[in-house]
């Protein structure tokens, strides 16, 4: 398995030359891009610039792991308006071209969202239809959708096995899951949805969930690693079960006061003594 971590956890005020120099010197292999979540990388940013980005990414010994973006939250594939639905087709459709020119294989998408007023069973046939439209391109790009479990944010494929479901119906290779270990928090165990998703897993994102937070109501539900209620232990053996060796993605929500660079360093440390199991 590699490391990696986010170009959205690059300390406010730098560069983002500065931001891989940091993303090297902690010992991750990769960064993964955030279109639409970072000045550098926007949706109007043109295929120079994006092949810009890839050459500085290589200069500093590092690797595009994969592409992904926040965009789906504001505009959700599974909108009722078809105007804010074919603008979420357009976002996934940069991403694959995005990642093409970066020299990945792998987008993060939020599938669809559900909430007071677009319940579920509108939901889940927009994001069926969602992704069997964008299937061919990603084959054609040899490039794969992985939709993320969002679990109690997105309200949206709760289980392992409403996922399994909804990507059989989806049917295509190029669709697979983008799993967050930590978005499980409350609705069950990210080691049973390893086991369970083992080779349709696209990527891992990896942080650590609060699950009983007492009477500290402003604490966040993630934490660094190995400060939350994840069985790290468990979702190790999992991964070496369903033998993962792709990109481990770090996403450090609850961020460090001071010493912004240090989170980097001990989030680094951490990713490495799971993936070794010294845990």
């Amino acid at each position: 398995m590699k490391k990696s971590i986010g170009d959205n956890m690059i300390p406010k005020g730098s560069s983002f030359e500065q931001g891989l120099e940091l993303v090297k010197k902690a010992g991750y292999e990769g960064i993964e891009l955030w279109l639409g979540d970072v000045p550098w990388f926007q949706m109007n940013t043109t295929d120079a610039q994006v092949t810009e980005l890839r050459r500085k990414v290589e200069n500093a010994g590092l690797i595009v792991s994969n592409v992904s973006t926040g965009l789906h939250w504001e505009t959700p594939l599974s909108a009722r308006d078809p105007k804010v639905r074919a603008q979420a087709i357009r976002i996934v459709g940069r991403e694959i071209e995005a990642a093409q020119l970066l020299g990945c294989d792998a987008v993060l998408v939020v599938a669809g969202l559900v909430t007071e007023e677009v319940p579920y069973n509108e939901v889940y046939p927009r994001c069926v239809e969602a992704m069997q439209q964008l299937a061919p391109i990603a084959a054609s790009a040899r490039v794969k959708i992985g939709c993320e479990n969002c679990n109690s944010e997105q309200r949206f494929l709760i289980s392992p096995r409403e996922f399994w479901t909804f990507l059989n119906e989806v049917n295509s290779p190029f669709v697979g899951l983008h799993l967050d270990v930590g978005n499980i928090h409350d609705t069950g165990f990210a080691e049973q949805w390893i086991e369970m998703h083992g080779p349709r897993i696209t990527r891992v994102h990896l942080k650590d969930p609060v699950r009983k937070r007492g009477r500290c109501g402003d604490q966040p539900v993630y934490t660094n690693l190995f400060l939350g209620d994840n069985n790290w232990p468990a979702i190790h053996a999992a991964l070496k079960k369903v033998s993962y060796d792709g990109w481990l993605v770090a996403e450090m929500e609850w961020r460090y006061k001071f010493a912004l660079d240090q989170q980097f360093y001990d989030t680094s440390v951490a990713m490495q003594r799971l993936i070794d199991g010294r845990l």
